[in-house]
């Protein structure tokens, strides 16, 4: 494999004896070469391949150690990759959108990744790294002794409705389970400490979750767009409510939030149509911009008076709202600009 198809291949420096390969001008069968120029390919980098949607499959050459993110985005036909010993890094997204891909196969010999049903982990089986988004089960049980999955790993699974999370789990990358479009429930076990942005983003059915009250970290728009979400249980010690968390929920009735928030953070419940019912905490000190925008069921919000700030169109759209407040508060002051409702001392101003 020495020289074929290097005219189809663009390639960087990366030592005297190595290279970078970073453009692809081939069709639907590629071959990356041992070497280039005399240089071993050592690296991917990132979109190499991204957007061949005419690429079914792929060599990877012994002697390739990183595989860079993004560098598999969107090859739609690509069915199966098999990751030669040499490898030593995949980055987090390299194989992002590869609808069709059904499995991840690992050589003999590797000392950093392992794949177990098609389905790559590092070697100590700590790390889930990808779930292709091609494969058909429609239930997984993530292994006991996983801690960990990478970002992006369950992304735009096709198939995937059910997912078992093992004690243990600890943390959930960004972007993890997001576009998974028919992923309808899943319960994380107590432990788990970090959901990261945008995790479960466009998980249209996903219609409820459970989370544990060890969890201290939740993501910037962790649940946006997860239009059929009825159920959400929070009974962790967060401190804040990130950027866009709950964002076009459009199904969801009604949140109980924890003790212990302080602030509401920027469209955070934006475009929960059906949102009527929720509690703000006794501590909470800051409302952001646009944070229940368009929640168009909410009729009652009880804001706390030590609530310090209260971003722009906090309440705008919200055409049966009444805020109540005390007259002097920033609350009642807010409720005037964005024009809703506002209620103190039995009275009701307009």
């Amino acid at each position: 494999m020495a020289g074929k198809n290097v005219d189809l291949f663009e390639t960087v420096p990366v030592s005297e004896s190595t290279v970078a390969v970073t453009a692809y001008r081939g069709g639907a069968n590629a071959e990356l070469p041992d070497t280039i120029g005399g240089r071993t390919v050592v690296e991917i980098r990132r979109e190499l391949f991204a957007g061949h949607t005419e690429l079914t499959s792929v060599r990877l050459p012994e002697g390739l150690e990183t595989i860079c993110g993004g560098a598999f985005a969107g090859c739609v036909s690509l069915q199966s990759v098999t990751l030669p010993a040499s490898v030593v890094l995949v980055e987090d997204g390299a194989f992002v959108r590869c609808v069709s891909l059904k499995s991840i196969e690992v050589t003999a010999g590797n000392r950093y990744y392992k794949s177990m049903d098609g389905v790559l982990f590092d070697r100590r089986g700590k790390l889930l790294c990808c779930y292709p988004a091609g494969k058909q089960e429609s239930s997984y049980a993530i292994p006991i002794g996983v801690n960990a999955v990478a970002d992006q790993a369950f992304s735009w699974s096709q198939a995937l409705r059910e997912v078992d999370c093992p004690p243990g789990l600890i943390w959930i990358g960004g972007g993890a389970f997001a576009y998974c479009v028919l992923l309808q429930s899943i319960e994380l076990p107590r432990g788990v400490t970090r959901i990261g942005d945008r995790a479960f983003m466009g998980c249209g059915r996903l219609a409820s979750v459970k989370m544990p009250g060890t969890l201290t970290e939740l993501g910037a728009e962790a649940f946006s767009g997860c239009g059929q979400l009825t159920e959400v249980v929070m009974s962790c010690m967060i401190p804040r409510l990130e950027e866009g968390l709950f964002r076009d929920c459009s199904s969801l009735p009604a949140v109980e939030l924890a003790e212990g928030i302080i602030e509401v953070g920027d469209g955070a419940f934006a475009g929960c149509a059906s949102l009527a019912e929720i509690n703000l905490p006794v501590g909470l000190e800051r409302i952001g911009e646009e944070a229940f925008r368009g929640c168009a069921s909410l009729r009652a919000l009880e804001v706390p008076p030590g609530v310090q700030r209260i971003g722009l169109n906090a309440f705008a759209g919200c055409k049966r709202l009444t805020v109540i407040a005390d007259r002097d508060s920033i609350a009642f002051q807010a409720a005037k600009r964005d024009h809703v409702r506002r209620k103190t001392g039995g009275r009701i101003s307009f």
